[in-house]
């Protein structure tokens, strides 16, 4: 410890605004990357992926709003939760089948709700489950998210590389569609 009349120095490391940042990145990036993969793969993100992201981003709206009342009501950011909601209304309301341009908006517009959605919604749920975790602003918040964006844009990448790395069996075994483009299997004779 420093002498009373001096402040000892901080170091850099495990300190609580590094763990915070550090939270706050695992988070989001462990909710983004399988969205960000399976669009490099597949071109697609699963309906499983935007249905998650629907029953999380419902889940914590409700239950932001039914303990905080009327204060969680005022605030724009506990309504953008209902985006991934809106999105469900207009895909269960429009035709899905065929290749219509209204079926071209709404897959798009999934894909921007999915992938901007995941990491907001852990973004959210750091600031619910760590402590003092509403103390991230500016550069850590910006760091975080930086890292996040970084983590989706390799998994998207590695997506597009699949066959350099997955074979259509690891495809299989996963319980995965193996795609078209997969790398067969030695002594395979199909895809």
């Amino acid at each position: 410890m420093a002498d009373d009349d001096t402040v000892a120095p901080r170091r850099p490391g495990l300190d609580p605004e590094t763990r915070r940042v550090a939270a706050a990145a695992v988070a989001g990036a462990a909710i983004g990357w399988w969205p960000a993969f399976t669009l490099g793969v597949y071109g697609v993100i699963f309906f499983e992926q935007h249905l998650a992201l629907w029953a999380a981003a419902t889940s914590a709206f409700l239950a932001a709003g039914l303990v905080g009342g009327r204060r969680v009501w005022r605030r724009p950011a506990a309504w953008a939760l209902l985006l991934p909601s809106f999105w469900l209304a207009l895909v269960w309301l429009l035709p899905v089948a065929g290749t219509s341009p209204v079926r071209e908006v709404l897959f798009w517009l999934g894909i921007v709700v999915t992938l901007v959605g995941m990491p907001a919604l852990a973004a959210l749920m750091v600031r619910l489950l760590i402590p003092e975790a509403e103390r991230l602003r500016g550069e850590q918040a910006l760091i975080a998210a930086a890292v996040v964006v970084l983590v989706m844009l390799a998994s998207y990448g590695l997506g597009t590389q699949h066959p350099r790395m997955l074979s259509c069996e690891d495809f299989s075994i996963s319980g995965n569609f193996a795609p078209e483009n997969c790398t067969p299997d030695p002594g395979s004779t199909t895809n």
